[in-house]
């Protein structure tokens, strides 16, 4: 192989009902921000350089996860620099918490979107 056939992964697209609430929740509760729009029915939003999400409004009832065995597991893993003050802000934002353990490498947080979209953020050891 001459050439690296995946160089990186662009953005991750999540379902939503409504696009405006999302987009404050997300940008207030986990910091990202409005980047841009690519019609009515989607948002652009970036973390940093090199982290995208993309929040599509959709009527149809669907979330980005998958389960487990009947557990509710998030499509993609979100890292913190620390977890005990996002646990706290989260908690204090009445944010429906899944679980905050420490797993042995890492402390994660695992919580509800307003959407019904699982999510997860860990800080390793």
């Amino acid at each position: 192989m001459d050439y690296q056939r995946v160089k990186c992964i662009e953005n991750v697209q999540i379902p939503v009902r409504s696009l405006e609430d999302s987009i404050q929740w997300y940008e207030e509760n986990l910091g990202f921000k409005l980047k841009g729009r690519g019609n009515s029915r989607l948002a652009f939003l970036q973390l940093n350089e090199n982290d995208h999400i993309n929040l599509w409004q959709t009527d149809d009832e669907t979330t980005i996860n998958f389960t487990k065995d009947g557990e509710q597991m998030p499509a993609f893993v979100m890292v913190s620099e620390n977890i005990e003050l996002l646990h706290e802000d989260l908690k204090g934002s009445n944010i429906d918490i899944v679980s905050y353990s420490d797993e042995g490498f890492a402390k994660i947080v695992k919580f509800f979107d307003p959407n019904g979209n699982v999510l997860l953020v860990l800080e390793y050891k």
